[in-house]
């Protein structure tokens, strides 16, 4: 009942749910709020002549419900700030300086009532928006002491009022100075973060695949290797590896150099990747020796992907960077179910692509 309830409120997406959480606190504050200005209207506090205090309040909450709709559906995504913080504060601000009006003393209560509005927008808002939000509210008391003072004399004491404003600009200096000074440390966070992810993803991608060529690592394959040992034995599924050697590698880099031999390298690693699946693996396992991992395949379909691969590189014209040049691959292919063994699965295919050298290279062998 409680997860359903918290699925219903907070919906599944987390930056949502954290939208949602942020402004179901600030709602609970406003209810506070509206606790006090209840209080204030019944106890006599507020300017009533011309004013329906009920209506007020049911336009303002009838404005908070349309942004928690707006939030809980995911409508706010659409928007430059989904978390829709200005516009909490600017629209709750608004009916702060009609209290402020409304009271016929003490207006430095809503006063400091603005300053727990805004301290939500810290770790949202920007030195510009705080300059906004701070700019509104200010001119809009000092609109409102104005208006009292021509309107209705007797409500106001002037000096007090004046004395009150200067005191609260001089404050919202402040806060927009800390806004400000917040919003860039928050900026120097996210910009380390995302320095940090870069960083994450550049280790992970020298830790995981081969500079070279693309491949994956040997290290990573095993991994791979073991995970799909572990999922084999779930579904009863099979898998099979190719153990691939080029062919006469040494004699390439001793006779056209081992620039030659990287292009012979890098060109064999696009036909394995254009070979086989985006659900297989292929790794550069050492040297001139590649190993595939095909997932989910029997040794007949692992056959015809060994022979794209095979044939490829035969065919491969390497005029560009070698005149003359041709490069074959030899391939030994097992499957994991007839040895339920990692080991003995890559063993057997490593004998395979040996017995293909042995046998005249430029061969596949699979039994």
């Amino acid at each position: 009942m409680y997860m359903t309830l918290k699925r219903l409120v907070l919906t599944d997406d987390p930056k949502q749910a954290l939208r949602m959480v942020r402004h179901l606190m600030a709602f609970m504050a406003i209810i506070i709020f509206s606790i006090a200005c209840l209080y204030f209207y019944y106890n006599d506090m507020l300017y009533k002549e011309g004013t329906d205090f009920s209506t007020l309040v049911a336009a303002f909450w009838a404005g908070m419900l349309l942004i928690t709709l707006i939030l809980r559906s995911g409508m706010n995504q659409q928007l430059k700030d989904p978390s829709m913080t200005m516009i909490q504060i600017l629209w709750c601000t608004t009916f702060l300086l009609i209290l402020i009006y409304m009271l016929n003393s003490m207006r430095s209560i809503g006063l400091i009532a603005y300053f727990a509005i805004v301290s939500f927008g810290f770790f949202r808002l920007n030195l510009r928006e705080f300059i906004i939000t701070a700019s509104y509210v200010c001119i809009g008391y000092l609109l409102i002491i104005m208006y009292i003072r021509i309107d209705q004399p007797l409500r106001i004491n002037l000096a007090l009022e004046l004395i009150q404003l200067v005191a609260f600009v001089m404050t919202n200096l402040v806060m927009v100075y800390t806004g400000a000074a917040v919003s860039k440390l928050r900026d120097g966070f996210r910009q380390r973060n995302l320095e940090l992810a870069d960083a994450l993803k550049l280790n992970t991608r020298l830790a995981t695949t081969d500079d070279l060529t693309g491949l994956y690592t040997r290290r990573y394959i095993m991994d791979m290797l073991s995970k799909q040992k572990a999922q084999s034995e779930r579904d009863d599924s099979d898998f099979v590896i190719l153990f691939a050697d080029l062919d006469h590698f040494k004699q390439i880099n001793d006779n056209y150099g081992h620039h030659t031999g990287d292009r012979v390298l890098k060109s064999f690693s696009t036909i394995i990747k254009s070979s086989i699946r985006e659900i297989d693996y292929a790794s550069r396992f050492g040297g001139e020796e590649f190993v595939v991992l095909l997932v989910k395949t029997d040794l007949e379909q692992a056959k015809q992907v060994a022979e794209r691969i095979r044939s490829g590189i035969e065919g491969y014209n390497f005029a560009d960077i070698a005149p003359g040049l041709n490069v074959t691959v030899s391939i030994g292919i097992a499957n994991y179910k007839e040895y339920k063994s990692i080991q003995e699965t890559l063993m057997t295919a490593d004998n395979r692509m040996y017995r293909a050298k042995e046998e005249g290279r430029n061969k596949i062998i699979f039994e």
